[in-house]
């Protein structure tokens, strides 16, 4: 997740408009990285064993005793690697780091795949080296390894360590998309806002063509979301309706930010995700959408996606309720008889705060 956010930051922070250059090989490779400390985390295999602080160091790599039962296990092997590459357990040693991210990754453990490219990409312990990097990413990326396929997709975009190929950067996205990456979806929506990449889908291209040219950007993207989640004027493709939604909320568009945050809270079941539901619902409260604030607040009342806290949940459902919502006067009034009377204020006080914001309650025309 922290990795998805900096790779999510780099994405978001690219303007959306034609023209953007590509920058250099060093500033735009080492970006997504460098951003935050947090990114730097390497990966521990899924469902692999996680040493404590308290392990003894006998039964680890590096003593007389290191490999006693790692044998030709791969998810341990990789495991050492990210305890020696985050002086976990141990103290930090990169060459033994790369030793056992190499012997996992001959394998083909993804995991390990992933750790080696960004040992390379950040140059941790090794000169920097985006070509190798790469070829790292693309092996995890081939066994399965959503965000190993993101950045791959991300350096392609932009040349970095591979030949600069948009068809390569979409195949990535759109694969990485695909698995409901959502880093990934505002990366193909951008590249479909630019006109560098196109729907697979010919109904698809030949619709958002037509819709385009007698709609603003924006809108045209979420009229386009919108079909594809009704299966109508074109197939029906949930992928692909979040990525045009996603594509019209990054331009501001708040009917798709709402749209989207009502798609991760109640859309189908494999594709719910109550934390990303959470925030494009407070993308566009904060924007005035009624149905978006009485949306957040239920949620904060309720401790979905977001922290339980009866304070928020007042100050948004009493905000949507001003805007005419009965809905939300009556959740507002049900909330206010679970709380104690300092916190009642508090969320009065708070309520006052966040309506000095005036975007907060939609212009009425």
């Amino acid at each position: 997740m922290k990795r998805t956010i900096a790779i999510s930051l780099l994405v978001l922070l690219i303007p959306l408009g034609i023209g953007v250059s590509l920058a250099s090989e060093q500033s735009v490779c080492t970006q997504p990285y460098l951003d935050s400390n947090e990114a730097l985390d390497f990966r521990k295999s899924a469902g692999g064993e996680q040493p404590s602080d308290s392990t003894p160091a006998r039964n680890l790599p590096g003593s007389s005793h290191g490999t006693k039962g790692v044998g030709g296990n791969a998810a341990a092997m990789n495991d050492f690697g990210v305890d020696y590459a985050s002086g976990r357990n141990m103290a930090q040693n990169y060459p033994e780091a790369l030793r056992w991210f190499y012997m996992a990754a001959q394998q083909l453990h993804p995991e390990a795949g992933f750790n080696l490219g960004i040992l390379y990409a950040t140059g941790q312990g090794v000169p920097r080296d985006d070509k190798t990097a790469a070829r790292w990413f693309r092996m995890a990326a081939g066994q399965g390894d959503v965000e190993s396929g993101h950045i791959l997709g991300t350096m392609y975009e932009y040349g970095c360590g591979v030949p600069q190929s948009d068809d390569e950067a979409t195949r990535w996205y759109r694969l990485a998309a695909g698995n409901w990456h959502a880093a990934a979806q505002d990366s193909l929506a951008r590249m479909y806002l630019t006109g560098r990449a196109t729907p697979q889908n010919t109904a698809e291209t030949a619709r958002w063509q037509a819709l385009s040219t007698t709609h603003k950007t924006p809108e045209a993207a979420y009229l386009l979301g919108m079909e594809c989640i009704r299966g109508e004027q074109v197939p029906r493709n949930h992928t692909e309706a979040v990525i045009w939604l996603r594509a019209a909320a990054l331009q501001e568009y708040i009917p798709a930010a709402h749209q989207l945050g009502v798609f991760f809270l109640s859309g189908p079941v494999e594709t719910r995700n109550p934390a990303e539901a959470a925030k494009w619902h407070l993308i566009a409260a904060w924007k005035g959408n009624a149905e978006s604030q009485y949306s957040i607040g239920e949620m904060f009342d309720e401790g979905k996606g977001v922290e339980k806290d009866l304070v928020k949940a007042y100050a948004w459902l009493d905000i949507a309720a001003r805007q005419g919502l009965s809905k939300a006067a009556d959740k507002r009034d049900m909330v206010a008889g679970e709380m104690t009377r300092p916190r009642f204020y508090e969320a009065q006080r708070l309520k006052k705060e966040m309506l000095l914001n005036k975007s907060i309650i939609a212009k009425t025309d």
